[in-house]
């Protein structure tokens, strides 16, 4: 492992994740004192969600093309740019639903390629042997960071207003850019195309992306429920500042407490993982915890009562790395290196396809209907698509040694120089 460029890739995204919790809270909170509607709270999430995805399927070549690590500080940079529009204009006392919602756009065009490219680094500067452990640290730190982030986001918004904590935010995205401008050069991945560009071969780089998922379908179903449980996630996190004030009769520092609660049942399920090792039976792990989220979703939504939510978020979020760690660790392992832009920009856009829908859904749920039925409604759909899935033959190819596998998806002048690779 490549301890400089790998720890401080770790900073970057640990401080990105930190910072996000404080502006996330922050311009959601800014929404609805603005305009007080479900509805408008919804458009804010689909406001970023909609070229969040149209960049994820025409940018992903570019995380392949370009030294990544000096594309992630141009990408940071612009999302900096992004957040300073709404904090300069409040400030000023000017703010407008505008600035929010144009905000959001720039910053979810930016964060299409931001994480899908920090992915593409890790099998690079990590040995195969130690790749689990490696995503596993990420997403731990990733969970420390939204565990202390959107408590402190939700004390300070309560105590002084959302402003300030876009403030931090901005701070936030500085120091992670100066980070990544202190990183060793890597320069442009192994086989990167050659310099001369054409939109033919650039639609063809689009298309290699989607060219993983054909070779092995069981990963596309995996992503296909990563997409339903995203979207039920979006409907109901979209909604939770109004679920709170509104159902629960609690201020901002009751948001940030149950994103917290969230976040350190995530960090408790990282702890489960790396104590049990290697997982083989992947198959009944991924699919188990998909449809016991939706069950304690379901049970929320009949439980209105603030000890039940966070206890509910804490659950939830400790099953979440038995889905999202093994299906990490799986493109990390499968998909040969110089595809791990193209593909993991894919792997996004189809885990994120859905999510629009889920903020417009929230919304429109929430407002017609209640939290009580959103709250079902969002737990019935991964439950029901985890049992469906549960039986496809398919999916069993997930089990077991991946090493042949892992031989199949490489290049042939790739397996011929290395051999088989450990598992």
């Amino acid at each position: 492992m490549q301890k400089r460029s790998y720890y401080g890739l770790l900073s970057t995204i640990s401080l990105s994740a930190f910072g996000d919790a404080f502006g996330l809270l922050a311009m959601e909170w800014l929404v609805y004192e603005l305009t007080g509607s479900k509805l408008a709270m919804g458009a804010l999430a689909l406001s970023s969600m909609i070229p969040e995805q149209a960049l994820r399927l025409l940018g992903s070549p570019l995380s392949d093309r370009l030294p990544r690590v000096r594309f992630m500080a141009c990408l940071a940079s612009l999302r900096l740019l992004a957040l300073l529009l709404p904090l300069g204009m409040g400030l000023a006392g000017h703010l407008q639903l505008w600035h929010l919602f144009a905000a959001a756009s720039l910053s979810g065009a930016c964060s299409a390629l931001f994480m899908p490219t920090a992915m593409a680094v890790i099998p690079g500067i990590t040995s195969t042997s130690k790749l689990m452990r490696a995503f596993a640290i990420i997403d731990g730190c990733k969970g420390a960071a939204a565990l202390l982030g959107p408590a402190l986001a939700g004390v300070l918004t309560a105590a002084s207003g959302a402003l300030p904590a876009l403030g931090i935010n901005a701070v936030c995205y500085t120091a992670a850019i100066a980070t990544l401008l202190l990183l060793p050069r890597m320069g442009k991945p192994a086989a990167a195309p050659a310099g001369s560009f054409s939109i033919a071969l650039y639609l063809r780089e689009v298309a290699e992306g989607f060219s993983f998922y054909r070779q092995f379908p069981a990963m596309l179903t995996i992503m296909m429920m990563a997409a339903v449980s995203n979207l039920s996630s979006i409907a109901v996190w979209t909604m939770m500042v109004p679920y709170v004030r509104e159902v629960l009769h609690r201020d901002a520092a009751a948001v940030g407490s149950l994103s917290t609660a969230s976040a350190l049942g995530y960090l408790t399920g990282l702890g489960v993982i790396s104590l049990m090792g290697e997982i083989t039976k992947r198959r009944i792990v991924m699919l188990g915890s998909l449809g016991l989220s939706g069950i304690v979703t379901i049970v929320w939504g009949f439980i209105p009562s603030y000890p039940f939510a966070l206890f509910a978020v804490f659950a939830a979020g400790l099953l979440g790395p038995f889905f999202g760690s093994l299906s990490s660790s799986l493109h990390g392992r499968l998909v040969p290196g110089y595809l791990q832009g193209r593909v993991n920009s894919v792997r996004f856009l189809i885990g994120g396809s859905l999510s629009p829908l889920g903020a417009l859904a929230g919304g429109a749920v929430a407002e017609l209907y209640g939290m009580q039925v959103l709250l079902f409604a969002a737990g019935i759909l991964p439950a029901l698509y985890a049992g469906v899935a549960l039986r496809l033959p398919g999916l069993k190819a997930l089990d077991g040694d991946l090493s042949v596998i892992e031989q199949s998806t490489r290049p042939k002048s790739e397996v011929t120089l290395t051999g088989n690779v450990p598992v």
